[in-house]
């Protein structure tokens, strides 16, 4: 049996990498409340890891992956700003097979009606190409999700971004979240 325990992952103390995410929340059905602003940050130098023998049933080891909480404040009823970084983690030897190097995956926004667990997660974000590049996006969500779906609790509404794919004529039943980001540190 296996004793060796895994390393504790170490959050950046010193980011300086920071964005800046500009939320809008266009003709919602009613009001949402921020749940989850967060970042994901995994390894991306799978080399850095045990290798599978070093695994009990000689599984690959999993990708270490770290969400980050950031403050999401309200501007006002329809826009939140909020500071995260992109350097969130620090790259190290973990394992001892060399320097597991860690990137931002994607930023990501959680909202729900009242805050309610069995309300809809309507979710909204943005992967890493798009926060380093400053391109905005804009996800719909159909309105008769809100405040909740029947028979389902939490269910996550991962939104549609492709306009194009919400027939012309239904486009009224759906509001919309659009997030763009701005690089604070050069």
């Amino acid at each position: 049996m296996d004793t060796k325990q895994r390393p504790q992952y170490k959050e950046n103390p010193n980011p300086v990498q920071a964005y800046r995410l500009r939320m809008h929340i266009h003709d919602a059905p009613g009001p949402l409340k921020v749940t989850v602003s967060a970042t994901q940050h995994d390894v991306v130098t799978p080399e850095c890891l045990p290798p599978p023998n070093a695994n009990p049933g000689v599984h690959l080891s999993p990708i270490p992956t770290n969400d980050i909480p950031f403050q999401l404040e309200r501007v006002s009823d329809a826009e939140y700003t909020g500071v995260f970084y992109i350097d969130g983690m620090v790259d190290e030897h973990y394992h001892g097979r060399g320097i597991c190097r860690w990137e931002l995956i994607q930023v990501q926004v959680q909202l729900r009606a009242t805050g309610e667990e069995q309300e809809t997660r309507f979710i909204a974000s943005l992967d890493r190409e798009q926060v380093e590049q400053g391109e905005g996006k804009r996800t719909y969500f159909w309105k008769a999700r809100y405040p909740r779906v029947e028979n389902f609790d939490a269910f996550p509404d991962l939104g549609e971004s492709d306009v194009d794919a919400i027939p012309e004529g239904s486009r009224a039943e759906f509001f919309s979240i659009s997030m763009e980001t701005e690089e604070l540190t050069k």
